[in-house]
């Protein structure tokens, strides 16, 4: 069995380029049928706090994930992430356990690809501005992504992206990616002039307690991102669509029944659902988060990763007690 943490994930990542991801991520959409995913486990626990609970099944690889991930706010002189998380791999047929992996760094990587992926998906073809709010791991992910998919694929377009003022995180972001030269960052007080006027909005705010704007601050035209799903109940009620990595996910949500229309991503990668159809649909994205990402990207990073074997005595006969 291997042990592969948080350091050993993140020296691999730091040598690929953010366009691999976004291919893992498109791949798995596609072949979504061939995974065997339930519907995650939602734990709640006191002042916001929870876990989730994430298995699924790839027998093409001969791979099962099991992910145990949560929310715990820290306690004093703590030092680690608001985010902990572990995933179990083990191999399909024999029950094996094959790595006990980090699950943090995987999370914020995939989570923030999917939304770059969404927004690549769904966005008008015109598009030249994106408003960002909550501009921490998640979101530095997502503009990486989004950034270098555009490059990858020749797209040299000039973008104004909005920044929510936040603790001097603007100021971070920005100097993070003031080598683009076809980029033109801008400091906003408030959520209105964020979102007033922009094509993409992306929000990684983790905790919102009411929507972050009314329903003419939307244009049309505009792709919502909620990477935390977070945020923007009254677009489910008057946006043209929604769409999501998978719908016996988002069932639960309160406006559910008055969606406008609800279809998953992999059946418009597809072809069997249509996706945008016009420059003036005002269309909201929920990715709720899929296990499949997860084994998906922990079985790359197994076979990318530099760790060593140690022993893990499971039980060899069928009598020990």
């Amino acid at each position: 069995m291997k042990i592969i943490d948080f350091k050993e994930i993140k020296k691999v990542a730091e040598s690929m380029k953010p366009v691999e991801w976004y291919d893992w991520v498109d791949n798995v959409l596609r072949k979504k049928d061939l995974f065997d995913m339930p519907p995650k486990i939602h734990m709640s626990q006191d002042n916001g706090n929870y876990y989730n609970v994430m298995p699924a099944i790839y027998n093409n690889e001969n791979l099962v994930t099991l992910k145990m991930i949560g929310r715990h706010t820290l306690k004093a002189n703590e030092k680690r992430s608001v985010m902990m998380g572990d995933i179990m791999l083990y191999e399909a047929d024999t029950g094996v356990l094959k790595a006990i992996m980090d699950a943090e760094y995987i999370t914020t990587l995939r989570t923030g690809v999917v939304a770059a992926h969404s927004a690549i998906e769904f966005a008008k073809k015109d598009f030249d501005t994106l408003g960002l709010i909550g501009l921490g791991n998640i979101m530095t992910v997502f503009f990486k992504t989004f950034i270098d998919k555009l490059k990858d694929s020749n797209d040299n377009r000039k973008l104004i992206v909005k920044l929510y003022k936040h603790n001097q995180q603007e100021v971070r972001f920005a100097k993070r990616f003031d080598d683009l030269e076809n980029v033109e960052f801008m400091y906003c007080d408030s959520y209105e002039e964020v979102i007033s006027n922009t094509d993409i909005v992306v929000s990684a705010v983790t905790r919102v307690d009411e929507n972050f704007v009314e329903d003419n601050c939307f244009k049309k035209g505009v792709t919502v991102i909620p990477v935390c799903t977070m945020g923007f109940q009254n677009c489910d009620l008057f946006f043209d669509k929604v769409f999501t990595d998978e719908i016996e996910q988002i069932r639960g949500f309160k406006y559910f029944d008055k969606f406008k229309s609800v279809a998953n991503i992999s059946d418009v990668l597809n072809m069997k659902k249509n996706g945008r159809e016009s420059n003036d649909e005002r269309i909201i994205v929920y990715n709720y988060g899929l296990g499949i990402h997860d084994l998906y990207f922990a079985q790359k990073f197994y076979n990318l990763a530099n760790a060593k074997d140690i022993d893990y005595n499971y039980p060899n006969s069928k009598y020990f007690i």
